[in-house]
């Protein structure tokens, strides 16, 4: 394809994610969904686009948004606001990640045939939700504040899980090695090791620009010191991504962390992100995703129909796995609409999609398989999810919550032309 035809496609592109995201503030579709269907269509359904083609530049597109995903999604990680929710979202957060990360490694497992850690990364993968869409729609519906809150800090939370677990289970399937001590020490040693360097990167960068001020005005000079912590992390054989997460998270809360020793080195004001730095990760993450979920769209096999319909049926699993354990985690006063949508709630976002890339990358055997599935899986947790909070929204699907939940005890002013 002529380079003059590519530039124009890149602009089109770019205009498209963004109208996208207008529809998805308007009528609360995701634009992912939107940007999947055009990678679909330019990819697998008429060929205009080979994702093959891209070997060397697709790896290292892939681990630039890793890079900038997660240190976004540290950055968004409030320990304060994290401590005020944490007795409404800890439940759901820590039973949805593990309940779902059980169930979809025995499924793929049982269905597949793949090696244990095949099936327990993809579960640790497809474990959390995905932050864009749940924001986007719960602003779309009167559900009480605190549901809205835990939902959201679920998806935040769960972050921290879906990115560094499966990333340690890849270095065990690099390895071949599954003994469980081995196992235990290598992912505590990652942990420790990525949580140093990470947190150590921070300090020291803020040291760097209080010393060098005029720093504080470019946009491109955290992100580049980011790149060189995670090229010398994974020079090193350590994990970069979790070295990028631990990272971000130290920026964005470094006054948790600040030993009294530095307060006077490195005041307080020096380590806080601006306001445009934020704005400019923001927009690059958003240009970065948008290619992403066009390569995600282009990489789904519809010539392996299996795969791709064995991910429709192991969504509908979760959908059911999540309305069985949602009483168990959520307070009995919770009204009926509040808990239909946190049942609805099962998104699976732009961390995970990227992390399902690195085995096949990385040339990890069955590989290819790992990626179709997680593909799949975000593909129909992100229809299923629309498809359930519109019935939600519109009020008919809300008799079938109700035979599930029982009737509302208190009826709230706001809830009460729905849940009652």
């Amino acid at each position: 394809m002529p380079t003059a035809i590519i530039i124009i496609f890149i602009g089109i592109f770019i205009f498209w994610g963004h109208y996208l995201a207008a529809i998805f503030e308007k009528r609360g579709i995701p634009d992912v969904l939107g940007l999947m269907l055009i990678g679909m269509l330019i990819g697998p359904i008429t060929g205009l686009v080979d994702p093959s083609s891209f070997d060397t530049f697709g790896k290292l597109f892939s681990h630039m948004v890793l890079v900038f995903i997660l240190f976004e999604s540290g950055t968004d990680l409030k320990i304060s606001e994290v401590k005020k929710s944490f007795r409404e979202s800890a439940g759901i957060t820590v039973v949805g990640f593990f309940v779902t990360w059980a169930v979809l490694a025995t499924l793929t497992y049982v269905i597949f045939h793949i090696p244990i850690l095949a099936c327990l990364f993809i579960g640790a993968a497809l474990g959390g939700t995905s932050s864009a869409v749940v924001v986007g729609l719960v602003r779309r519906i009167a559900v009480t504040p605190k549901t809205s809150t835990t939902l959201i800090m679920e998806s935040v939370e769960t972050d921290v899980f879906t990115l560094a677990i499966p990333i340690s289970i890849l270095g065990l399937m690099i390895t071949g090695t599954i003994e469980i001590n081995l196992v235990l020490s290598q992912f505590v040693a990652s942990l420790i090791i990525a949580l140093m360097i990470g947190v150590g990167g921070a300090f020291l960068w803020s040291v760097i620009i209080n010393r060098f001020p005029d720093l504080k005005s470019t946009k491109f000079s955290t992100p580049a010191f980011l790149l060189i912590l995670y090229g010398i992390t994974e020079y090193l054989n350590f994990s970069g991504p979790l070295t990028a997460l631990s990272f971000g998270i130290a920026i964005g809360n470094l006054k948790y962390f600040e030993p009294r020793f530095l307060e006077k080195i490195i005041p307080d004001q020096a380590i806080i992100l601006p306001e445009t730095e934020r704005s400019f990760f923001s927009e690059l993450v958003f240009l970065l995703r948008i290619f992403f979920f066009l390569f995600i769209g282009m990489s789904i096999k519809i010539d392996r129909m299996d795969w791709l319909l064995w991910g429709a049926v192991m969504t509908l699993v979760l959908c059911v796995v999540r309305i069985m354990y949602v009483p168990l985690v959520v307070p009995k006063s919770t009204p009926l609409l509040d808990k239909a949508v946190i049942s609805s709630m099962i998104p699976k976002g732009l961390g995970a999609a990227v992390v399902a890339t690195l085995p096949f990358q990385s040339g990890v055997a069955n590989g290819d398989i790992i990626q179709a599935i997680c593909f799949s899986l975000i593909l129909f947790s992100t229809v299923f999810t629309v498809l359930f909070f519109f019935l939600i929204n519109t009020g008919v699907s809300l008799p079938f919550y109700r035979l599930i939940y029982g009737k509302d005890k208190e009826v709230s002013s706001e809830q009460g032309e729905v849940s009652s």
